[in-house]
């Protein structure tokens, strides 16, 4: 009889633990689903607000890049090297630089008229940066017309001239994946940020949000090429010095 007694209290106690190993467990749950829920909801909130995009760029700024040789760095930048951002149609469907290519090259000339160097012109939007240097009295300037990506901006530029040291002109969240794949062919550089074409606002949701999908879009094509390197990066050596001086399009003429 005492023996059924001890079993059952032994059974019960078991029961008992069990039973506040399980209320811990969904307190755990619970507390996890909770903060979990009002993270997304926060993070999803300041999506449309300066704060997402402000906290990616601190991060990104802050990430370490490729080692180049030390004495790389300590030479002055011999040239400001423009990558460009695109191309459009203006109202007669005549291509043109669009705002990301025109915010980079009014930089460069802003940079240009304080430091004069010679500016090199990086990707498809090369003829049309190179015009819009001209009409502005600048003509000091190399194009690298090959370029597709990122990857090739730097594989093609570092190819068209010697360089090790330069001036690295594109947006901010382009930056620091635009600094790596420099690094990675042998050319340091020194940030010099244009700006986007909306600016932050708190009270313009619209334009906080474009802000944000640039920098979610750079964080994970930085992370992408960690990952997997781009299995559409040309190599230097596919590309000859004549295709890097070709042109491709034709560039409206002041006159016309």
């Amino acid at each position: 009889m005492r023996s059924k007694q001890s079993f059952s209290k032994q059974l019960w106690r078991h029961y008992l633990r069990s039973a506040e190993r399980m209320l811990k467990l969904f307190r755990i749950i619970n507390i996890t689903f909770v903060v979990g829920s009002t993270t997304v909801v926060l993070v999803l909130i300041s999506l449309f607000t300066p704060l997402f995009s402000r906290g990616t760029l601190f991060i990104l700024s802050h990430l370490p890049l490729p080692s180049v040789p030390s004495d790389y760095k300590k030479r002055e930048p011999s040239a400001y090297v423009v990558l460009g951002g695109g191309l459009t149609n203006d109202i007669n469907n005549h291509v043109i630089l669009n705002k990301y290519s025109l915010n980079r090259i009014r930089t460069v000339a802003g940079a240009y008229h304080n430091k004069p160097l010679p500016i090199i012109l990086s990707g498809a939007e090369a003829p049309w940066m190179n015009q819009w240097l001209v009409e502005h009295g600048i003509s000091e300037q190399l194009s690298e017309n090959a370029s597709m990506n990122t990857c090739e901006n730097a594989r093609f530029t570092a190819k068209r001239t010697p360089l090790r040291h330069v001036y690295l002109i594109t947006d901010s969240y382009h930056m620091t994946r635009s600094r790596r794949q420099f690094a990675l062919n042998g050319v340091y550089s020194t940030p010099i940020n244009a700006s986007l074409p909306v600016r932050r606002d708190w009270m313009k949701p619209a334009q906080n949000l474009s802000h944000s999908r640039r920098a979610v879009y750079e964080t994970a094509a930085y992370l992408r090429d960690l990952l997997r390197p781009q299995m559409d990066c040309r190599r230097a050596e596919d590309i000859s010095k004549q295709q890097l001086l070709t042109p491709r399009g034709d560039v409206k003429q002041p006159s016309e």
